[in-house]
């Protein structure tokens, strides 16, 4: 097995939208220079409320955080924006003395560095989710085929067969592709 080159976004400590949203609550109506903090893993983060935007202090550095926002149907959602590029990210990822969005940490998703067989056994996965939920245990095990299985109660007969010529052909691809790995 070759050495891992990448490195993932679940490396790092991150702050997300639900952190942001518990963070404007308690610093949103507070007086300049109100202070919060959290602790990571890569240490204790302090927010501050500043009269133009948010800082982050991580191990004594401080970068400023921006908060922009953009329309959504009849609302709006927050974003931050990264103190080192400017773009705007759903989570900023915390190291030991910075804090920045996911391209300049140059972080990856797990998902990218999956070959066909496994983007095609985690497709056909998801497919026997959605058609038969996560209490049908006979959907678990790719072994029985789609066509032996039960149509479920709530779905129509149009939809069935259609999500499941659907399934049918990835589990096809699957086993084409993984058959060949499996004789390696």
């Amino acid at each position: 097995m070759r050495d891992q080159t990448r490195s993932y976004t679940t490396d790092l400590p991150r702050i997300n939208l639900q952190f942001l949203a518990r963070l404007l609550d308690k610093l949103g109506n507070a007086a300049p220079n109100t202070q919060v903090y959290c602790d990571t893993a890569s240490g204790r983060l302090y927010l501050s409320r500043y009269s133009d935007g948010y800082s982050a202090t991580i191990n004594g550095v401080t970068q400023r955080v921006g908060i922009t926002t953009t329309r959504v149907g009849d609302g709006v959602r927050e974003w931050y924006v990264c103190p080192h590029c400017g773009e705007r990210a759903a989570k900023l990822y915390t190291g030991c003395k910075d804090i920045g969005c996911r391209k300049c940490w140059h972080r990856h998703y797990a998902s990218q560095s999956k070959d066909e067989a496994d983007r095609l056994l985690l497709s056909a996965r998801q497919q026997r989710r959605a058609i038969w939920g996560d209490d049908y245990p006979p959907a678990d095990n790719l072994l029985n085929h789609a066509r032996w299985l039960a149509k479920p109660a709530r779905m129509r007969w149009e939809t069935f067969e259609r999500k499941l010529a659907r399934l049918i052909k990835t589990e096809a691809a699957y086993w084409h592709t993984g058959g060949c790995q499996m004789r390696k």
